[in-house]
């Protein structure tokens, strides 16, 4: 990297830095006003609230970083416009692209970033701490959160699972109570039916207890006696615990996109029902990139700060942010929506190709 590409975004970090740790605690102060007397009568450890706060706080980053980068971009270029050292680095021979380069890497960088953090950890995280927000409002022990009354659909294998209640750690084998499992037929009859007090996840495959198993003919009539078994080893059963926990989550926050793909491909849908799940796949797609966006739009707006003052391109700047926001949910509304009058990729990607559009539109007007 060179040294002015360097310095660039040295004037960048500092306020991002700042404006993040404020963003931070505003989030913590904000949790707290709702959860603290829960925490109170709880007697919760300081550690475990420590350890609640840090999975929180990265569920926020993909509101968080995107406006903290504007904020820091539109500060560092009005510090740089005021000293006139854009005007030098330009009289030096260096282009409009090569000064925004480092700020558009830094930009793709955050936006990969986050759609890294947005698949694999805060789906979880999110999951994670709604349980710990639950435990704590029930006075339950942490980590004895149960699911009663589950019930899950494998539509490929035309297998139907009900329990009584599902325990999601793995330390407690993922155990099932009180489960009946229904096979049917592809014409939709009932092959068997099996139905055990207690079912647990061992060495890779479900173990069942206390098994009653009934055959049924074409007619849906029972076909001899129900077979008992103290215990039976089900090795053929394709489901696994993660689709159980899947179940549990909330649609909308805890499912990831390889999540929500294999809940396309497992549960038989209206049309209807998959749009709205297509479009919040597209929409964890195309959020993160609101990174790379901003800094289209706060560039402009940036080096625009020295001849209108700061207070201008700040206000343009997140007059533009915050339309965005508006856009991104009217656009959500009308995809997941009767009629849903927007394809689901259309309603997830537009804000962010409009906005791109309007700051590469600006970015020439400033060559």
């Amino acid at each position: 990297m060179k040294l002015y590409q360097r310095y660039l975004l040295a004037q960048v970090r500092r306020p991002w830095a700042y404006i993040l740790v404020g963003f931070c605690a505003i989030v913590v102060l904000i949790d707290l006003f709702d959860n603290f007397s829960d925490f109170m009568d709880g007697s919760l450890p300081l550690h475990q609230i420590a350890l609640y706060y840090s999975i929180l706080i990265p569920t926020y980053l993909p509101y968080m970083l995107p406006v903290s980068i504007l904020l820091a971009l539109l500060y560092a270029l009005w510090n740089l416009g005021k000293s006139s050292e854009i005007t030098a680095m330009r009289a030096c021979g260096l282009s409009l692209s090569q000064i925004i380069s480092p700020f558009l890497w830094m930009g793709l960088v955050c936006s990969m970033a986050l759609l890294t953090i947005n698949e694999c950890f805060n789906p979880w995280a999110m999951h994670w701490t709604r349980q710990f927000r639950e435990e704590r409002h029930d006075g339950q022990t942490v980590g004895d959160h149960v699911v009663w009354n589950i019930a899950y659909m494998n539509e490929p294998a035309h297998r139907r699972w009900q329990a009584a209640s599902f325990n999601p750690r793995a330390s407690a084998s993922y155990e099932l109570r009180d489960l009946s499992i229904t096979q049917q037929r592809p014409d939709d009859t009932v092959e068997f039916r099996l139905e055990a007090t207690r079912g647990a996840w061992v060495d890779g495959h479900w173990w069942f207890e206390n098994v009653n198993t009934r055959y049924f003919d074409r007619n849906n009539r029972p076909l001899g006696r129900v077979e008992p078994a103290a215990q039976l080893d089900l090795t053929s059963l394709s489901e696994i615990p993660r689709d159980f926990i899947d179940e549990t989550k909330d649609p909308e926050t805890e499912r990831s996109m390889a999540d929500i793909r294999r809940f396309l491909a497992t549960h038989n849908i209206s049309r209807q029902t998959r749009n709205r799940f297509l479009v919040d796949y597209w929409y964890r797609l195309a959020s993160p990139w609101l990174c790379l966006v901003v800094v289209l739009l706060g560039v402009p707006f940036g080096t625009s700060t020295s001849r209108r003052g700061m207070g201008m391109g700040i206000l343009f700047a997140l007059l533009s942010f915050f339309g965005y926001y508006v856009l991104m949910s009217f656009c959500l509304h009308w995809g997941k929506m009767p009629p849903q009058a927007l394809p689901p990729f259309v309603a997830a990607w537009l804000p962010n190709l409009l906005f791109s559009t309007l700051g590469v539109t600006l970015l020439y007007r400033i060559r």
